[in-house]
């Protein structure tokens, strides 16, 4: 490893670490059940809370909207079918129609409020799970490729995701969805720098 690329990393891991003041306000929100599962609860030797997240709330106005734009859009056929004498059949159909969006963004407003993300010096902790709770880790030395999403949702909202190919057998794609597109491009390359500078230290090959 050359000495830039590691003067590089040790000044992003400085700007990544959380005050030892007191807790942010994704920190504060992270309290509860689900402490007990989570990094900071477990951080063992060397290693370093760099960053916790969640997805972002404008990503759950965008389903509300999409849905509110669905119902909408199917009131006027509703109201034409009453006038037509279309029967029972016609107007209950429309009816589910009408309450598959606002069921569709529920369960995804449900989805991004139960999932958090926690970023450390050596991996990355994504739980998420509304009936059931699921922790998965992928350690950065294993990370093979990663890459910026924006969806048209998520671009109208200005957000955007991380997708992250890793070695790992059980989560061989993870995704941290739904943050600041800022927040984003730089996060992205702070992973990026932190696999780099793992596989470094461990002489891993990227296809590990």
């Amino acid at each position: 490893m050359s000495d830039d690329h590691a003067v590089k990393t040790d000044s992003m891991l400085t700007g990544l670490e959380q005050p030892q003041g007191g807790l942010t306000r994704s920190e504060r929100e992270m309290t509860g059940p689900r402490t007990a599962l989570s990094v900071a609860a477990n951080l063992s030797g060397g290693e370093s809370l760099l960053w916790i997240g969640r997805p972002s709330e404008r990503v759950i106005r965008g389903y509300w909207t999409v849905a509110a734009v669905c119902m909408t859009a199917l009131t006027p056929v509703l109201y034409l079918a009453i006038e037509q004498n279309r029967g029972p059949a016609w107007i209950v159909g429309i009816l589910v129609a009408m309450a598959v969006p606002p069921v569709w963004a529920a369960w995804k407003q449900a989805l991004v409020r139960h999932t958090s993300y926690e970023l450390t010096s050596e991996r990355l902790r994504v739980t998420h799970g509304i009936l059931s709770l699921e922790v998965d880790d992928i350690e950065l030395y294993r990370i093979k490729d990663i890459h910026v999403r924006q969806p048209l949702l998520q671009r109208i909202c200005a957000l955007g995701s991380i997708v992250i190919w890793s070695s790992d057998v059980t989560l061989p794609r993870c995704r941290i969805h739904a943050q600041p597109i800022g927040v984003v491009r730089e996060l992205r390359e702070k992973i990026r720098l932190l696999a780099e500078d793992l596989r470094d230290r461990k002489v891993v090959r990227n296809d590990t």
